[in-house]
């Protein structure tokens, strides 16, 4: 599994350089009233990857957290019941004779 991750990293580091210098042109942008100097194009276009990357990691840890409390929460829940069906177990059954 680990010659695959390698792999796929190669991949993609290799994409990226050949984006990278097939996109030199210089841009300059201009967002609310604020402009920079002039870029390289690869520049913006791989700080909103990774905006969008971090966004994404964000928002993962936020649903973790909510799964990982409800895990817990079944977990506390699963013990209770098993006691109970322990405890039933161990009622002794009464004959009517």
């Amino acid at each position: 599994m680990n010659w695959i991750n390698v792999l796929v990293l190669l991949v993609l580091t290799s994409f990226a350089t050949m984006f990278a210098l097939s996109n030199m042109i210089p841009v300059q942008i201009a967002v609310a009233g604020l402009t920079s100097d002039h870029l390289p194009l690869y520049i913006p276009i791989f700080g909103a990857f990774l905006l969008g990357f971090l966004g994404g990691m964000v928002s993962l840890s936020f649903s973790r957290r909510k799964h990982k409390q409800e895990i817990s929460d079944l977990h506390k829940e699963n013990e209770l019941l098993n006691q109970e069906v322990e405890n039933l177990h161990n009622i002794p059954l009464q004959d009517d004779v």
